[in-house]
Formats: structure tokens, sequence, C-alpha cells
């Protein structure tokens, strides 16, 4: 078998690996022409299937060698809120990413290019770990492309339930960890990091909190989505666009010039594309352009809709949680 066979199962073997990785895969196939080729034409997606493709290789290659290929870019750090963990204890860790200045890593959906950073956990018996908890996303670039990720440093939080039976000798938590931090231009460079990390606790009858890194995971939890109430939400799909319409119950009105925009959890619309905003009093509608390479029934729509001067009567609360049914 020849390198690129190689490389190439390594990547389906990566893609493949959790829900939000096949989201990628789908992406990809789409930009390499493996699906729709009707859109291969398109000179902006042939730039960027050029840009994409050695970054792809780069990151099966730092797989198969279970290294990062530049570091640099990005400090790395996973804590936990306790030193000892009691039978049958919730308890939350967390992996620090400190980006380099002007590098950024990338959301849970990144949108039309990026990847998101991902934990493949290795427990021991009996322990359980919940999904990522994503702080609040920002704009980030790829080149000229729009995607979704940190320009700040992240905190990614997860969950892990300890079984109700522990060994005396204490245990280790360990975790894969993969992600891809880009820079800026003129010096685009976008690297594919991966890292085995790993946590050891002791066990005891009762929880021992460690301060620092219980104090460090309360503040980023700030930066968590937080649900915002007065407000109802509807969403249809017409065509290749989906309709998101919001609507206050208080009265309360957006400004029509504010820039309102949709962080989708889902890979099935396009950042190469512009959502529309409209606003009408106490109603204002977000158009939302569906991709090429998203599946003929959508299902729910779930995201973040931003506002940059923050939601009326929310006290500056910037990111409203939507969850809806498409009709």
């Amino acid at each position: 078998m020849g390198s690129f066979e190689v490389h190439f199962l390594l990547l389906i073997n990566f893609f493949s690996s959790s829900p939000s990785n096949l989201l990628s895969l789908q992406k990809i196939e789409h930009f390499f022409g493996l699906k729709l080729l009707s859109f291969v034409k398109s000179p902006s997606v042939i730039f960027v299937k050029l840009l994409l493709l050695p970054l792809l290789f780069a990151m099966t290659a730092a797989i198969a060698s279970g290294a990062a290929t530049k570091p640099d870019y990005l400090k790395h750090r996973l804590l936990s809120e306790i030193k000892s963990v009691a039978p049958g204890q919730t308890f939350t860790v967390a992996l620090f990413l400190d980006h380099d200045d002007d590098f950024h890593t990338y959301w849970q959906n990144p949108g039309t290019v990026g990847l998101a950073t991902s934990l493949t956990w290795d427990l021991p018996d009996g322990f359980k770990a919940g999904p990522i908890q994503w702080q609040v996303p920002e704009k980030v670039k790829m080149v000229t492309y729009d995607a979704h990720g940190y320009n700040r440093d992240a905190t990614l939080l997860v969950d892990i339930t300890a079984p109700d039976a522990l060994p005396e000798e204490g245990v280790e938590l360990k975790a894969k960890a993969v992600w891809m931090v880009c820079g800026p231009e003129p010096k685009l460079c976008c690297n594919m990091g991966f890292k085995n990390l790993s946590l050891k606790l002791k066990t005891a009858k009762s929880p021992d909190w460690d301060a620092d890194g219980r104090k460090r995971i309360e503040e980023a939890r700030r930066l968590l989505p937080k649900v915002i109430d007065g407000w109802e939400h509807a969403a249809k799909r017409i065509g290749e666009k989906v309709v998101l319409t919001v609507r206050s119950t208080k009265g309360l009105s957006v400004h029509p010039d504010d820039k309102l925009y949709f962080y989708s959890e889902s890979n099935h619309f396009t950042t190469l594309a512009q959502q529309r905003n409209q606003v009408e009093g106490n109603e204002l509608t977000v158009t939302l352009p569906v991709a090429d390479y998203a599946p003929e029934k959508l299902g729910k729509l779930v995201g973040l809709l931003f506002h940059p001067e923050g939601w009326p009567g929310t006290n500056g609360k910037k990111y409203m949680p939507v969850s809806l049914p498409l009709e």
C-alpha cells in the first residue's frame, strides 16, 4: 500500500471516530469533489481545496507519529477541580488552550473551513466522560474565509463520573487531544496538534478539592452559553435556505443596524456565503444559507444567535441559545 493510501485510511479513521469528526469528513468529501462535482468549478472552493490538502496530510502524519507538528503556537494543560475523587462522584476536568498572539483554534462546528478540537478518553473501568462543554465562539479567519473558533484563550470542560467502587491506589485519567491551530496572513500557518494527556487522582471517601483548578474551571464556566428568557423562536426551511425568526414576548426591539449572527452546532450551513438579517419592530429574521453537502433532512436547528451589543433586557448577554425543530 502506498503512502497516499496510508494517509487516506488514517484520515478516514480519525474523522470516523466521533459524530463531529464525521461532519468534518462530509465537508472534506465535498471540497475534494467526492460527492458534488458541480461545485468544484467554483474558484473559491478550488483555492480552499488546495489550501486544505497539505494540512490534511500534515494532520495524518502527526496522528501516525503520535506527535504534534509544531506545538509553538499553542500551550495546553489538562486540569481537574479535585485532587481526590470519591465513589460515585461527578467532577469537572478542563483542557486549557492558550494561543499565541494572532493564532486561533476551532469551535465544535468550525464552519466550512477548520477542524474542531477533540478529546478521546481512555478511562479506568467504570468511569464515564460526558461531552465537551463548549464556551461561546467568535468569528475567526482562515485566509479570507470566515470560521468559528477562539481568538482568545479557550477552556474545554468535560464532566467525569466515577463508579461506586474505586481502587485504593488512585486512578489515572488519560485523553488524546487533537486540534488545528491557525495564524494570520501574510504568513498563514495552520498546524495540526496531537498530544496524549493524563491526570492522576487519589481516591478517598469524600472529595478533596483542588483550589486552583476549581477556581479556573469556575471562571471558564462564565463563558458557557446561558439561557435567555423572553424570546420566541421559529425556523423554516425554504429551498436552500433556513429562515430563523426570533420575537420578543416583552415588546423589546433590536436595532436594524445590529449585525446578528447564528453559530450553528451542525455543519449544515456554509460560512462561504453571508447570513442575512431583517428587523421589524420586536421581530427579527436571520436567513442561513444551507451547505451543498448538508443532508436532505436537517432535523433540528441548534446553535447560538449572537448580538454584538447584547440582547435587550438581558444585562448584556450576547449569545442566545436556540434549539427547535425545522418546519
